[in-house]
């Protein structure tokens, strides 16, 4: 039992340093000139080329049934369509700053949806465990002279983020009951790719440039179509349906932890006493808010 308990949490951490990492390997990309769609649609080629040699060469994954198929279509409209959409455009209008906080906001609508969908109850010391770790969130990512540059549409579309991984881990807490984590990345990561394509081609096709792909930037999109864009989605999905969304979903506040640490070991930023008093009040409340689990 402490064995399965352990994994999970495991599981979770992994997931969360991978998109942390997602963050900064995002950033090197675009700084390189690659436009936002391309980069997307590439990492979702890489994750279902990746998924679909695991899942195949193991024979695990699983064919769709009719029914559960507008279900498949849904939780791919959410994430990666919707997510992508959102937060990448919205962050073009609004600082980074100011993203994060919003991003950070997904685990106080959580267990809201939980509740109003599935009936999952919230215990006090989840919602205490989730606010302290927004705090530590606030902490990481403040800087003195801060500013706001305050952009009701770049709001708007974060805010179209943060409700489409609420839509996401309500559909996936649904379908995880029949189908496997690899069968849903898998499917989710290949239908991403039909919604993505049109759109590179109407925004992205004209500023297409092969030069731009240099070793270094083809490691980092590789990187990041194996392990955010797959083995994340795969370790969380498992952790939703071991834990249930409440407990798994404060975890996404890890993700600004570990981004600050790979901001600081690979681009050089720098990690102040703030920042560190910020990620010990993260992983504070994440203890927290697992207490009745540990128990």
């Amino acid at each position: 039992m402490w064995t399965n308990k352990l994994l999970i949490y495991f599981c979770l951490v992994l997931a969360m340093i991978f998109w942390g990492f997602s963050f900064v390997g995002t950033k090197i990309s675009l700084d390189g000139n690659i436009q936002p769609i391309t980069l997307v649609l590439i990492r979702l080629i890489v994750s279902s080329v990746f998924m679909l040699i695991l899942t195949r060469s193991l024979g695990i994954l699983q064919n769709i049934k009719k029914k559960d198929i507008k279900w498949f279509l849904l939780i791919a409209f959410f994430e990666p369509l919707c997510y992508f959409l959102g937060e990448t455009y919205g962050l073009q209008l609004v600082t980074s700053t100011l993203g994060a906080v919003l991003i950070s906001t997904i685990p106080l609508f959580v267990p809201w949806a939980a509740w109003i969908v599935f009936r999952e109850k919230v215990s006090l010391l989840n919602l205490l465990g989730i606010v302290i770790s927004i705090l530590g969130v606030l902490l990481i990512i403040f800087e003195p002279n801060i500013s706001f540059n305050v952009s009701l549409l770049g709001i708007a579309l974060l805010f179209i983020a943060v409700l489409s991984a609420v839509g996401y881990t309500m559909v996936l807490r649904h379908i995880i009951k029949t189908y496997s984590p690899v069968t849903i990345i898998t499917w989710q990561n290949i239908l991403g790719i039909f919604a993505f394509v049109p759109l590179f081609f109407v925004c992205d096709v004209h500023l297409f440039n092969i030069s731009l792909f240099t070793p270094k930037i083809i490691i980092t999109i590789l990187c990041l179509g194996i392990f955010p864009s797959s083995l994340s989605y795969v370790f969380y999905s498992y952790a939703v349906k071991e834990f249930g969304v409440n407990r798994s979903t404060v975890f996404t506040n890890l993700i600004p932890v570990i981004t600050a640490i790979f901001a600081y070991i690979i681009m050089d930023e720098e990690l102040t006493l703030l920042k560190l008093t910020g990620i010990f009040v993260v992983i504070f409340a994440l203890f927290i808010s697992q207490i009745n689990k540990i128990r």
